[in-house]
């Protein structure tokens, strides 16, 4: 009996063995971290819908293409060491700014990879990411924050957010800058018993300190991203599957998306209209995949390409347009004060050389309109006329006598129009446009 019972022992022990060895990578925390935060306040996944809603609302300008304003949020990486392995060199996080800002703006060079069913659906969010120059108490900074710490890692399962949660905090981490102001991210050790086990998560908007309920848990000091030391950075010789892609991931998380398979089968969604629906997470790089075959009309395989996804890193390479105007408008919504926003100037032109057209193509809401006949000492009447496909005068307006003037109003108009620039009521330029893309 005592010889069956160290025999059966052996072999419980082996199988223990083996299911640790054997565990599972969990790319992204944010299931098990809406969970956790429900724990500490009941009620706060409720409003984190609200306010996704909100946003989805606020979103209905389907903001396309290239955008009409460049959102600018400065970063400060925090990173919190156990040992050197996990001391990231500052290129290594030069090098994941880099990327964070190519995918956002869709300069990435693996774009190309985006199958041709899925090409026009990808979209430039418009939004770029700086390392801050300046902290909180107004002294000079690189943007970089390093802790030791005692903690061999930040987990101490396989997903334990409460644990890994510390690492935001002085006794164990990095305290956040005001995350108002910045973008906060902490890099540190997530893996469970030397194991890799959750690559990142994210704090989502909650609109927290408008939220009548709201505690000392719901305010700032946890706002912000974590990640995983070994997907950090371009070439990171410890990199894993997703590699520095988890940050896009981790980040349209921060500014309001959710995982494109709606973290449920083929009848829960994501609420984007652009995403086809999955029954599952991707695993790989499958491209041949549809879980979710659409009972009528077009048929969309399974987007791997998306950031959203759990396919490797070398398969992600966009958003989607929905996703983008979803994350701006979190961003004007939620985080207003966490950005800056650049207007690009309209093209500088000789006066003498303009010739009589409208900027830019597409229109999102402002036009400027140039006008190479207008004369202050004429008497010559200008206007211009918005026409749809079939005809019908959508919009007119009378333009002034001068060479250059900028229109606004048009965020109502989406799709192709034409329009007409009249002088005394005769044309004298018309042209295809588009609004709203």
């Amino acid at each position: 009996m005592e010889n069956m019972m160290k025999l059966i022992g052996l072999i419980l022990g082996g199988l223990i063995a083996i299911n640790t060895s054997a565990q599972e990578i969990e790319q992204c925390g944010q299931k098990a971290y809406l969970e956790y935060l429900e724990e500490l306040q009941p009620g706060i996944n409720a409003h984190i819908d609200e306010t996704f809603f909100k946003a989805l609302g606020e979103s209905s300008l389907k903001t396309k293409n290239k955008q009409d304003t460049v959102h600018t949020i400065q970063v400060v990486f925090h990173v919190v060491y156990n040992s050197n392995a996990e001391n990231l060199d500052d290129e290594l996080i030069y090098s994941q700014l880099r990327i964070l800002n190519e995918c956002f703006n869709r300069t990435n060079p693996d774009t190309v990879n985006t199958r041709d069913v899925f090409v026009p659906l990808a979209a430039d969010a418009g939004i770029q990411f700086l390392l801050a120059t300046v902290d909180p108490d107004g002294n000079t900074t690189d943007g970089i924050v390093r802790e030791s710490t005692d903690l061999n890692s930040f987990s101490n399962s396989q997903i334990n957010l409460a644990y890994s949660d510390q690492v935001k905090f002085a006794e164990y981490g990095s305290v956040a800058w005001d995350t108002e102001k910045y973008l906060n991210i902490w890099v540190c050790d997530l893996s469970s018993n030397g194991f890799d086990a959750l690559l990142g998560y994210a704090y989502p908007p909650t609109n927290a300190p408008n939220w009548t309920n709201s505690n000392s848990f719901s305010t700032s000091n946890r706002q912000g991203v974590v990640v995983h030391y070994k997907v950090v950075g371009e070439d990171n010789p410890q990199s894993l599957a997703t590699g520095s892609k988890t940050l896009i991931h981790e980040v349209g998380h921060y500014l309001g998306l959710r995982h494109i398979w709606g973290d449920g089968g083929c009848g829960v969604d994501d609420f984007m209209d652009d995403t086809p629906r999955a029954r599952r997470a991707s695993n790989g790089c499958n491209k041949g995949v549809n879980t979710c075959a659409e009972p009528t009309g077009e048929q969309y395989p399974d987007m791997l390409e998306n950031y959203m996804d759990y396919s490797t890193g070398e398969c992600q390479n966009m958003f989607t347009h929905d996703q983008v105007a979803q994350m701006r408008a979190n961003l004007t919504t939620f985080r207003s004060e966490i950005y800056t926003t650049q207007m690009p100037d309209p093209p500088t032109l000789e006066l003498v050389d303009i010739e009589t057209g409208i900027h830019p193509k597409p229109v999102i809401n402002d036009m400027t309109v140039y006008l190479a006949e207008a004369n202050d000492s004429n008497d010559l009447s200008f206007a211009l006329s918005i026409v749809n496909m079939l005809g019908q005068q959508v919009y007119k307006v009378d333009l002034q006598n001068q060479p250059v003037q900028i229109l606004s109003g048009f965020a109502g108009l989406k799709g192709a129009y034409i329009y007409i620039i009249s002088e005394n009521k005769n044309t004298i330029q018309s042209g295809k446009i588009i609004f709203g893309y």
